[in-house]
């Protein structure tokens, strides 16, 4: 039997190929059938190379995500990778030799992107079917150079504001405040308690910069062409007062004695377990920061609202991750599958019901933690705008070392602004930008 279907077998195949030479024309086989040799091609599984920074691999969940595809599709992923404050030295240097991924994980700015030469370099995505879909307070600030949408949002969209324990407030009969002057009164009343009002990490810095990029997302929504002034030289931060008074109001908290007496050594762990336990009342956060709270104080009694400011307060968001593909990429069909893949509306919700964040993208229901629920109203009606470095064209440089000084005293508010435009004038003209 083995030897009549072998025969039988040969005898077909040389049948076809003869017919095939004496038709006289030059489709293939496969075309004859009508399936082209691109359909082939792309039935066959591939490995895809993809680009990511280290840092975003144990926050974000995303082997998972990449088990799920190669389940799905037989496709394989060579994930290569590197620690994000040495990323963008090996991503310029896969774009400049011919080792470049398929699929590069990047930040969304219009600044970093307009880096990567992305008219070269990466794929248009703008006609998309999924482009819809992602979350309008993501697509109109990121993932967009020269008004081509290049990257769809691969993390969850942090929002900042105040973190503050509710027992607290409970305890003390305070409201959540809607004004600044409500928020002072507040801070009065938790003071005279004997429970600091606000808890900085003075030492770490980098959170000190939260309370300014939360006040500025107010001013931002109602002048949202200010980072473009800003960025095409036609004004300074010294010269908007909305700015300097921010930080003036930030550097009042000191003297006042709203904050924490360790102010200069506080670091971020310190800070999630004061407000956690009550020994403070409210810390200036995005809510990146509830995950690991709840973690390590699972019965801590949390809530989150906007930094207040003049009533009709907006929450600050941060710039999610995107993904990209390369125009270039020698497996193009297979790495746009990869992101028609995680725009599913399944592996969507499998992948943020595990981060539980706010979605970037819309129609996805999940759970989320407490304080990133209740900002979550805040981006559905609009109210919500980006931090004000995200919208720079150019990296803002040190903007935390300015703060501890600024608190320190060394500072003055319209010094860190003049110092902030000095960092950003440097950037801007190593950049090549034009008025700099």
């Amino acid at each position: 039997m083995r030897k009549f279907h072998l025969s039988a077998a040969v005898l077909l195949v040389s049948t076809m190929l003869l017919s095939a030479c004496g038709s006289g024309n030059n489709n293939s086989s496969a075309n004859q059938t009508g399936t082209s040799g691109a359909e082939e091609q792309a039935s066959k599984p591939v490995t895809l190379k993809v680009l990511v920074a280290s840092d975003w691999l144990k926050e974000k969940k995303w082997q998972q995500v990449f088990d799920d595809y190669e389940a799905k599709t037989g496709n394989k992923l060579d994930i290569q990778s590197a620690p994000v404050n040495s990323y963008q030295d090996l991503v310029n240097t896969r774009l400049a030799t011919a080792d470049a991924p398929d699929l590069l994980f990047y930040w969304s700015q219009a600044g970093r992107i307009k880096q990567l030469t992305p008219e070269k370099n990466l794929l248009d995505l703008s006609n998309e079917e999924y482009v819809s879909r992602i979350n309008p307070a993501v697509s109109k600030y990121f993932l967009k150079s020269e008004g081509k949408l290049y990257g769809i949002p691969v993390t969850g969209l942090s929002v900042s504001g105040v973190i503050y324990n509710k027992k607290v407030f409970n305890d003390l009969g305070i409201q959540i405040p809607q004004t600044y002057e409500e928020f002072l009164a507040a801070c009065d009343k938790i003071k005279a308690a004997g429970i600091t009002p606000v808890y900085e990490a003075g030492k770490e810095g980098w959170p000190l910069q939260i309370y300014t990029f939360s006040a500025m997302a107010n001013v931002i929504n109602s002048q949202p062409d200010l980072m473009d002034k800003i960025n095409a030289n036609q004004t300074s931060f010294g010269e908007v007062p909305e700015y300097v008074d921010a930080l003036q109001k930030q550097a009042d908290l000191k003297e006042k004695g709203y904050l924490n007496k360790d102010l200069f050594s506080g670091t971020y762990d310190m800070s999630l377990e004061q407000v956690a336990t009550g020994k403070s009342a409210m810390i200036f956060e995005a809510d990146w920061a509830i995950e690991p709270l709840i973690t390590k104080f699972p019965d801590a009694e949390i809530g989150m609202f906007p930094l207040p400011w003049g009533g009709n307060n907006i929450a600050g968001i941060a710039d999610p991750n995107g993904l990209y593909v390369l125009k270039k990429s020698k497996n193009l069909e297979a790495a746009k599958g990869f992101l028609d893949f995680f725009a599913s509306e399944e592996e969507l919700s499998t992948y943020f019901s595990s981060v539980k964040s706010i979605p970037t993208w819309t129609g996805v229901n999940v759970e989320l933690n407490p304080g990133t629920s209740d900002m979550n109203s805040y981006v559905e009606e609009g109210k919500a705008a980006p931090f004000f470095n995200s919208l720079a064209a150019v990296d803002i440089g040190d903007y935390q070392s300015l703060l501890q000084q600024m608190y320190g005293g060394q500072m003055s508010a319209k010094d860190v602004a003049e110092a902030l435009q000095s960092n950003f004038n440097k950037g801007a003209k190593a950049a090549g930008l034009t008025g700099f």
